[in-house]
């Protein structure tokens, strides 16, 4: 079989169709009469990247193919070509290659200018250099370049962003998340309003894919939930929710525990004591990052929850005993200064060596003796011990005969007393003889007034006129507000003070002093 001869030309046709096949750079081919096409390369604003041999192209903006050639002669022309998605080949421009200048061996540029590059040219295509004779006829050498040819409403790396707002924005029309935060530029642009070349697009030290993906909070507000902590902050240094403010459901948003109280943001009760820190702010004026904020042996929970006593005063009744002292060793009311209503108060008598706690009409409370009267009182008692341990029977009228006659003696000795304080005052009148002075209240000095708390807050209505603000019976009393609260409204229950809703504010009248405007038409005049 005979073998068909093959010119110089053919075989460079052939290699350099193999060579664009394989994907490789672009090849330079000699032709029998010496013309040489080098490197075909495309530069200009249209250029977008260059990977891997191959050049993008964006379609709507002016670029620049430029060919060199290597020829003996100036009687060829230099043609650009591309193919199509059919499979044929279109013919883009021609320019004529030029004068070679002195040396007719060196290498000539001829370039192609493009404003913008034909609608159904754009994809993936092969660009192809051929240089043939002047005015037509065969190719004589020819070179091949790969690119990529971007249309305006493409998307090259399918983002959801289109080719042409990814330049117009300055991300990478070939990198779908370009700052590479998580997030792929067309759902920054479209859904989040962030700035794709920018991970953190508000500054919040969390990136917009974090806090897209992972905390579910606002990448353009720096303070999601609005509670005075960054996002960043609450989620790497605090640990709590970027999008609660009160992370913890105390009462105190995570912002004012972290910077004004110095609580635990995510411990609802960061002292342990019972009580909520924003109760203990808001509601007891307690200090939150202290269990006894008075210091009075009494936790400030059980203070308000159990006892009913001031958290912030540590000797709630004011009878010299610190209510910590009265529940857990005394026994006796933190509320009442007379825990057993002998007329003394529990701190008088602790220091007198007295039991506060001894009711009146108990045999030892209702008496009223001084040393001697005790003396009386242990000696029946010795006397009772005695007969029983000799087997005499002992009647509990016989007792209480023995008590009667202590209480008698005790009262005589008292009387005896005040009989001798009061003849010391004897003044001598006219002839009718001595005058004895009309006693005073002063004469004969009662104990320390101590009033309960019903009775305190209507003496201090009466002071007033029979009306005062509820604020005004917080000062007057030093009580806390929850205390003077519980305290009005039992009296309101009761019917011995009446409350009226000013605004803000309760004014607390007697019943009788309820002002006219604020009275039912139905009470009596």
């Amino acid at each position: 079989m005979p073998v068909k001869r093959v010119s110089r030309v053919g075989w460079a046709l052939v290699v350099t169709l193999l060579v664009v096949a394989a994907g490789l750079s672009p090849v330079a081919v000699v032709a029998a009469d010496g013309v040489e096409v080098g490197a075909v390369d495309h530069a200009g604003a249209g250029v977008v990247a260059t990977e891997n041999g191959r050049t993008y192209v964006a379609s709507w903006q002016p670029s620049t193919v430029s060919v060199a050639v290597a020829s003996d002669s100036d009687d060829y022309e230099v043609c650009l070509q591309t193919d199509l998605d059919d499979g044929s080949t279109m013919l883009l421009a021609c320019e004529p290659l030029g004068s070679a200048g002195a040396n007719a061996s060196d290498e000539r540029r001829v370039e192609f200018a493009f404003t913008t590059w034909p609608v159904n040219a754009t994809g993936d295509r092969t660009l192809t250099a051929v240089v043939r004779p002047g005015g037509g006829g065969e190719p004589v050498a020819q070179a091949s370049h790969g690119v990529t040819v971007l249309a305006p409403a493409g998307d090259a790396d399918g983002d959801g962003l289109g080719n042409r707002d990814e330049l117009d924005r300055g991300t990478d029309v070939l990198v779908a998340d370009t700052d590479t935060d998580g997030v792929p530029d067309g759902e920054e642009v479209n859904r989040y309003e962030t700035d794709p070349t920018n991970t953190d697009t508000d500054g919040d030290e969390l990136s917009d894919g974090v806090e897209v993906n992972e905390q579910g909070s606002n990448p353009t507000e720096t303070d999601t939930d609005s509670d005075g902590l960054d996002d960043g902050a609450e989620v790497t240094t605090h640990g709590t929710d970027p999008t609660t403010a009160d992370t913890d459901g105390d009462g105190l948003d995570d912002g004012a525990e972290v910077n004004d109280y110095e609580t635990n943001p995510t411990e609802a009760d960061t002292d342990g004591d019972g009580l909520e820190d924003g109760p203990e702010v808001n509601v007891h004026e307690t200090d939150p990052t202290a269990a006894d904020t008075d210091g009075d042996g009494l936790e400030d929970g059980p203070e308000v929850n159990r006892y009913e006593t001031n958290p912030t005063a540590a000797d709630t009744d004011g009878d010299g005993l610190d209510d910590g002292r009265e529940v857990n060793v005394l026994g006796t009311d933190p509320n009442r200064g007379d825990t057993d209503g002998d007329g003394r108060g529990d701190g008088a008598e602790v220091e007198a060596g007295s039991d506060p706690n001894a009711a009146p009409g108990s045999v030892v409370g209702s008496l009223g003796l001084g040393g001697d009267g005790w003396l009386l009182v242990l000696a029946v008692a010795a006397v009772a011990v005695v007969l029983v341990a000799v087997g005499a029977r002992v009647r509990g009228s016989e007792v209480r005969a023995l008590l009667s006659d202590v209480r008698s003696r005790a009262t005589d000795r008292t009387a005896g007393r005040r009989d001798g304080a009061a003849a010391d005052a004897v003044q001598t009148g006219g002839s009718d003889g001595p005058v004895r002075p009309e006693p005073t209240a002063d004469a004969y000095p009662g104990p320390e007034e101590l009033l309960d708390d019903e009775t305190r807050i209507l003496k201090l209505l009466d002071d007033n006129g029979g009306q005062l603000r509820q604020s005004k019976v917080v000062e007057g009393t030093g009580w806390s507000k929850s205390k003077v609260s519980r305290v009005l409204s039992r009296m309101a229950d009761e019917g011995s003070v009446a409350k009226i809703n000013l605004g803000r504010e309760n004014l607390i009248a007697r019943p009788e002093n309820v002002p006219e405007h604020a009275r039912s038409p139905f009470d009596e005049s």
